[in-house]
C-alpha cells in the first residue's frame, strides 16, 4: 500500500478520535504548529497529485509525451475522400454535428448537406479515446473498449501484411519500432483487426481495411486513420481532450 495512504489513514483515525472542542495539534521542527485537520486536508492534495501521474515507470520520449496526454478524448470532426473525387467533412459545432459531401460535377465541385440520422448521431458523439494512468491508450465505443493499445516505449502496435511504402497514408519507412515520424506519435498500424471492430469503428462507411491509430504533438489531438488499402477510400477521426 502507498506509504501516502497508510499516513493518510493514521491522520484520519487521530481527527475522528480527538476532542470535537480543540483540534489535535502537531508540532513542526521549526516551533510551527498545524492541527491534524490540515494535516489531512495537505495529506488529500498530495494524493490527488500522485493519482494524476503515470502508474507506470517513464522510459523515454513516447512515454512522456503520452504522459501529458493522460485523459479523455472525444471525437470532434471527420474528413474523408470516396471513390474518385467525392469527399465529405463532419464538425461537431457548439455541440451539434454537422455534416457536408461534395463532388465533381461537369469539370465543378458541387456541395451538398448530408443529413444525419439518431443512430449516426450516437456513434459520433460515443467514439471516444482514452490514456489511462498506465499509459495504455483505450478506443471505446458506447463508453465500452472496442480495442486496448498496450504501452511498449519502443514498439506500436504493428500488424500489416504488405510494407508501410505500399500504403498511401503511411509513411514509407513505418516499422514496428519506428513509432515518430516529423509530429506524429505512431500508435497502431493494422490490417488484421477484424471486421467487427472496424464496422464498429467505420462510421462513414468507406469499407476501410486499416486501422492507423497516432498522434499529433502540434495540434494535441489523436487522430484515427481508416481506410481501404488497395485504392482511394480514406478517412481521418480527430479527437480533442475533453477540459
Amino acid at each position: 500500500m502507498n506509504r501516502l495512504y497508510i499516513i493518510y489513514l493514521i491522520l484520519l483515525c487521530c481527527q475522528a478520535c480527538g476532542s470535537s472542542e480543540e483540534p489535535n495539534i502537531v508540532n513542526q521542527p521549526d516551533n510551527k504548529t498545524i492541527s491534524t485537520k490540515d494535516s489531512v486536508r495537505s495529506l488529500q492534495d498530495s494524493l490527488a497529485n500522485t493519482e494524476a501521474l503515470p502508474a507506470v515507470q517513464i522510459k523515454g520520449k513516447k512515454g512522456k509525451v503520452l504522459q501529458s496526454c493522460i485523459g479523455l478524448y472525444e471525437l470532434r470532426s471527420i474528413e474523408a475522400s470516396v471513390g474518385a473525387n467525392g469527399m465529405m467533412d463532419y464538425i461537431k459545432e457548439v455541440n451539434q454535428w454537422v455534416a457536408k459531401g461534395s463532388s465533381i460535377s461537369d469539370g465543378m465541385r458541387e456541395s451538398y448537406d448530408l443529413n444525419l440520422d439518431k443512430k449516426t448521431i450516437s456513434s459520433l458523439n460515443n467514439l471516444q479515446i482514452e490514456v489511462d494512468n498506465n499509459l495504455n491508450i483505450k478506443i471505446l465505443v458506447q463508453n465500452k473498449v472496442a480495442y486496448e493499445i498496450p504501452y511498449q516505449e519502443n514498439e506500436l502496435v504493428f500488424h500489416l501484411k504488405k510494407n508501410g511504402e505500399d500504403y498511401i497514408s503511411l509513411p514509407d519507412y513505418l516499422t514496428k519500432s519506428s513509432t515518430f515520424s516529423g509530429t506524429f506519435l505512431y500508435l497502431l498500424a493494422s490490417d488484421e483487426l477484424g471486421k467487427a471492430l472496424l464496422k464498429k469503428l467505420d462510421i462513414l462507411e468507406i469499407y476501410a481495411n486499416v486501422i492507423v491509430l497516432r498522434y499529433n504533438q502540434k495540434e494535441a489531438q489523436f487522430e484515427l486513420n481508416l481506410f481501404y488499402g488497395e485504392c482511394c477510400d480514406n478517412s481521418f477521426y480527430y479527437f480533442s481532450k475533453l477540459p
